[in-house]
């Protein structure tokens, strides 16, 4: 059997989605969001488990939807055929064109990435608070705040720890002060209103 070089493989797959009558999104890496693992092989017929970092993904994710598995950097679109969860972070998906064993193997430990605007706010909120700490934190004009050190989470209200140059500032986890969160690039951006970093 001759193998095809992965370049060869892609294209081939590209080929296919756009000539079966698939709406294949246009798309780039970077307006995107790294939100998941694929874990393993589930049986035989080409279901592979994969681990979400965030809850309540089943709100945006269904039968015939795209997501993104990274090949050598790439973004490439697989459509869901079929999408079992097993609890609030796990899911068996089955792709299209992914029939058995070996080809869902080849799908082991690739980052599965979402469109960044098919995922709303709130449920990036549902991210657990230690996967935040180490997260640099700008405003929308760019400019560095400082980093996570920490999320409190004692009052009615989540509040950020936020590092700033020896000072720590306390922000609230709310959407309208949070508008982006980046996991691939380990980002925050908030707007803040005046004075709260004076504070």
């Amino acid at each position: 059997m001759r193998l095809l070089p992965l370049k060869n493989l892609l294209q081939k797959k590209l080929h296919r989605l756009t000539n079966n009558n698939q709406i294949m999104p246009v798309w780039k890496l970077e307006d995107g969001i790294l939100l998941g693992k694929i874990l393993k092989p589930y049986g035989y017929l080409g279901f592979v488990k994969v681990a979400f970092l965030i809850s309540d993904l089943d709100e945006v994710l269904s039968d015939g939807d795209f997501i993104f598995i990274e090949w050598v950097g790439k973004p490439v679109p697989y459509q869901i055929e079929s999408i079992i969860w097993d609890d609030d972070k796990t899911a068996r998906i089955k792709f299209k064109d992914i029939i058995d064993l070996p080809g869902a193997t080849r799908l082991n430990g690739r980052a599965v990435i979402l469109e960044e605007k098919t995922i709303p706010v709130e449920l990036l909120q549902n991210l657990e608070p230690s996967e935040l700490i180490g997260f640099k934190v700008f405003d929308l004009q760019k400019k560095s705040i400082g980093i996570v050190t920490g999320l409190d989470e004692s009052g009615k209200q989540s509040i950020l720890e936020v590092n700033s140059d020896e000072k720590e500032i306390l922000i609230p986890f709310h959407e309208d002060l949070v508008k982006k969160i980046d996991l691939k690039r380990k980002t925050i951006t908030v707007d803040l209103p005046e004075g709260l970093l004076d504070l």
